[in-house]
């Protein structure tokens, strides 16, 4: 399904902004709740003590001088003013013998600080007023009550709410303009990613996302993305290519064979031994091709699941041995340098990408020429080299040698698919290796460099950056 390139992503900034909304004004509220609540316990414990004080202070009065000294000494403090304090001295019934609270206040206990509403006797009147206030016991017949005005909690728990209504409406308003701004430059990548797609798409096989050089998880991101892009740029690429060489390889054969039959005809004789081995020559060269193509898609389907532990140096003598007479016939040997060389690996195709490397080396080294095939082992990493004396490779037709049914022969007259090498990197690349060919000064020098650290994912070679 084709994306709209042209679509904003604002319901996903949104959303963004939303979230990162949500989180810093439940935040916000948190730990407004959190120092309200510290605060206000801390209050509590200020006006426990001083309540007690008082309490006990007034207590000693009574004990040394009896309720009228302790009704003399609150009045006087009543009359200097000088704290937020109400006082009631009371009988057992609750009849007021001293202080500015009119009526006992039933719901006041005796073992701790209370918040309740008391009738205090001012300036202004009589009138209902919220306290924290405690009782004490002073005697049989006389009980105290003292408590301190809440006007400094009630004050308390109106800045709360004002500061948090506020707080969060600020931040709120905050979050979301700065998320939204945030959310918008996270997802600019998601839109560049899917322009370059639909580019893609388009048949523009070239397109990769451009890196910021933070080095951050986009960036990681986009490098995995070009990773594919260039892989099916590459498969793409090489299927164009394998359909242009294998036109070409089919047709040749093909017509030869039809030119034959239709000459036969022409002439009214029937098929002789002569014609019969020419289309069976051009039927093999047919096999041969397509058992080409089978091995090189067998190849490049290959998994890790498959793979065993090989020692690369006996895969490779294998296919020294069985190319060895061949060479011999070519008037040239081949002479085997190889150090051991354990790996995970499929033996099959490893000995397909061998013996390739060989039989490449065989049929373009001069006769009286050594091939010299070697193994060895650097560090994480295993090279195996097949060097011969031969024309080797011009400059900058690497890439073509290396191309699908790529030959660097224009008249395709030699014997051969143009496969070889192609199978020899793509057997490379799914062992998580890497073909490289160079001047050997004179000859050419093939060298596949395999790493041997384990791979996290299943398809070796696939994600493999080149």
């Amino acid at each position: 399904m084709r994306t709209d390139a042209g679509r904003e992503p604002h319901a996903a900034a949104f959303r963004g902004a939303l979230w990162i909304t949500l989180i810093a004004t439940t935040t916000t509220a948190l730990a407004l709740t959190f120092q309200h609540v510290q605060t206000a316990t801390l209050l509590d414990l200020e006006m426990g003590h001083l309540i007690e004080g008082e309490a006990d202070a007034l207590a000693m009065r009574f004990q040394d001088g009896g309720t009228a000294d302790l009704s003399d000494r609150i009045d006087k403090q009543l009359a200097a003013n000088t704290r937020d304090v109400v006082y009631m001295v009371a009988d057992r019934n609750g009849r007021r013998l001293a202080g500015n609270v009119m009526v006992w206040p039933a719901p006041v206990r005796e073992d701790r600080v209370t918040n309740l509403s008391v009738m205090v006797r001012s300036g202004q009147g009589v009138q209902p007023t919220e306290v924290e206030g405690e009782a004490r016991t002073l005697d049989a017949d006389t009980r105290l009550f003292i408590g301190h005005l809440a006007d400094s909690r009630l004050a308390l728990g109106r800045k709360y709410w004002t500061s948090l209504i506020g707080s969060v409406a600020i931040t709120g308003v905050l979050s979301l303009l700065l998320g939204w701004i945030v959310s918008r430059r996270g997802l600019s990548f998601v839109k560049q990613a899917a322009v370059t797609g639909n580019r893609f798409l388009a048949g523009r096989l070239d397109e990769r996302l451009r890196l910021s050089g933070r080095n951050d998880e986009f960036d990681r991101l986009a490098e995995v993305i070009n990773t594919c892009f260039e892989e099916i740029e590459r498969m793409i690429g090489s299927l164009r290519a394998a359909t242009d060489g294998m036109a070409h390889d089919l047709k040749t054969p093909l017509t030869r064979m039809k030119a034959r039959l239709e000459l036969a005809m022409l002439r009214g004789r029937s098929a002789d031994g002569d014609l019969l081995a020419e289309n069976a020559n051009d039927v093999d060269t047919l096999l041969e091709l397509i058992n080409g193509l089978l091995t090189l898609a067998r190849a490049d389907a290959a998994t890790s699941d498959s793979f065993q532990h090989v020692d690369l140096a006996a895969v490779v003598q294998d296919a020294v041995d069985l190319y060895a007479p061949v060479a011999e016939e070519r008037g040239c040997k081949v002479v085997p340098v190889l150090a051991a060389a354990p790996m995970n690996g499929s033996r099959p195709l490893l000995l397909h990408l061998a013996a390739n490397l060989i039989d490449n080396a065989i049929k373009h080294s001069p006769p009286g020429g050594s091939i010299i095939v070697a193994t060895i082992r650097d560090g994480a990493s295993i090279r195996l080299s097949v060097a011969d004396g031969g024309p080797g490779i011009p400059a900058g037709a690497t890439a073509l040698a290396l191309r699908r049914f790529g030959r660097l022969d224009e008249s395709r007259g030699s014997p051969g698919s143009g496969l070889g090498l192609t199978l020899v990197q793509t057997v490379a690349r799914v062992h998580r290796g890497h073909l490289s060919l160079s001047d050997n000064a004179p000859g050419l020098l093939a060298e596949v460099v395999f790493e041997t650290e384990p791979n996290p994912g299943g398809r070796l070679g696939a994600g493999r950056p080149r």
